[in-house]
């Protein structure tokens, strides 16, 4: 069984607006980990867990067009499209940003 570690990013975002310069390290931790951090949408999670190539980080990211605009779901018009994206972890995230969740996969 596997620990997962989950950022509430809704969470992490509330706290980044109330403490001076929580934001810039945040997007600064994402790029760190090869993720865009205007891509995960706020009301996501990001999980971190083990893989076959090491700690990794799975989250949704929005789709964009090939100008960089994003778009509405076709499958859910109420939504932007997103997709599923993992990226290995190279920096781990300070322990204050984190939930486990033990023993699910």
């Amino acid at each position: 069984m596997s620990d997962r570690r989950i950022i509430d990013c809704d969470a992490l975002m509330t706290q980044a607006v109330r403490t001076p310069g929580l934001l810039r390290v945040v997007q600064r931790w994402c790029r760190l980990n090869g993720i865009d951090p205007g891509d995960v949408p706020v009301p996501s999670e990001m999980v971190i867990e083990d893989s076959a190539y090491g700690p990794v980080v799975r989250y949704e990211a929005y789709l964009t067009t090939g100008d960089g605009r994003r778009y509405l779901d076709p499958k859910n018009p109420n939504q932007a499209a997103r997709e599923a994206r993992t990226a290995v972890l190279t920096v781990a995230p300070p322990a204050e940003w984190l939930n486990s969740q033990e023993g699910e996969s």
